[in-house]
């Protein structure tokens, strides 16, 4: 009873611990979203090229310069053009209205990623100084290139996951990488059979793969991946869910459970029902399903354990993992 009153008390602070907790992990803004800077001083021919960079981004489809359904945009580049102004080295820096031009995508019948996307944590192996500086070049280049924020560490770093680990499962991965305050891992190790090529797999809430290659490679095929997989559960149906979580036993907690619900891929919205003792009722609003909502918090130290009588979802918090 003790504890359900300090809950209670603490109710006024509820939206400020929610809203700090969710900024602090999951998603990142795209820097530079709808701003490129090309090798060309003529405006009409530096908009164009800009502009089939930005879609390659916005979109999140390499085939997005490419696509038929999107050549009236680039030809029309100039039209979308915000600023555009020359630096000292003679290329061109192009800004577009992205309001507009995520208009312009949509009317052509494409739809546009999510600017809020997920935080990848890329786990690099030792490989030497020489090396790791390149590929952690090569790895923020292709990032650029198609949208993706990441954040790079060593294997050996403090809080940093093996490998290896990969094999082990990927709650523990997730559970590693919202630590770090990302949304999704990406792992890197070295090939038994080729030291030199490296072997890649993404551990994210509702997608997964595995690649071999070079930096390119991994971050075309993670970012393919999570553009799959969002636009998926974007055309998954909404479901309405109760949903109880056990072992909630301090404030800590608790901010920790909402924040985990409330940045869950497919979650669009989350009401309190009722606090008792230890246990926490939520209704919320979820695409993908029961099995989609498992998934989406597989690294968040909640675990599912079934559905009550009435119907609830059932989950348990386990703190300290």
């Amino acid at each position: 009873m003790h504890r359900a009153r300090e809950f209670f008390l603490s109710w006024p602070l509820l939206p400020l611990l929610v809203s700090t907790w969710a900024a602090a992990v999951s998603a990142a803004p795209v820097p530079s979203l709808f701003a490129a800077v090309v090798p060309d001083a003529d405006p009409q021919r530096s908009a164009q090229l800009a502009m089939r960079e930005v879609l390659v981004r916005l979109v999140g489809s390499r085939e997005a310069a490419d696509d038929p359904a999107l050549a009236g945009v680039i030809g029309d580049a100039k039209r979308y053009v915000q600023l555009e102004r020359n630096t000292t080295r003679g290329a061109t820096q192009v800004i577009f209205d992205g309001p507009a031009l995520r208009a312009a995508v949509a009317a052509a019948g494409r739809s546009v990623w999510d600017p809020d996307r997920p935080l990848v944590w890329v786990v690099l192996p030792a490989l030497g100084g020489a090396a790791t500086d390149d590929l952690r070049a090569q790895l923020n280049a292709a990032a650029q290139v198609r949208g993706l924020p990441i954040a790079l560490v060593s294997a050996d770093s403090p809080g940093a996951v093996s490998p290896n680990s990969a094999n082990a499962g990927s709650a523990a991965v997730l559970a590693a990488a919202r630590r770090a305050g990302a949304g999704a891992a990406l792992l890197a190790q070295s090939s038994p059979s080729d030291p030199q090529v490296l072997q890649w797999t993404l551990v994210a809430p509702i997608a997964e793969g595995r690649w071999v290659g070079g930096a390119v490679a991994a971050i075309d095929g993670a970012t393919d991946e999570l553009v799959h997989a969002a636009r998926e559960l974007d055309g998954a149906p909404l479901t309405e869910f109760d949903c109880r979580i056990a072992g909630v036993l301090d404030l800590p907690g608790f901010t920790a459970v909402l924040g985990s619900v409330s940045t869950a891929p497919g979650v669009s919205e989350v009401t309190v029902r009722a606090v008792d003792a230890d246990q926490l009722t939520l209704h919320l609003k979820a695409r993908g399903g029961a099995a989609g909502l498992a998934r989406a918090l597989s690294g968040d130290r909640l675990r599912p354990t079934g559905a009550s009588g009435d119907g609830a979802l059932q989950y348990r918090y386990q703190a300290g993992l």
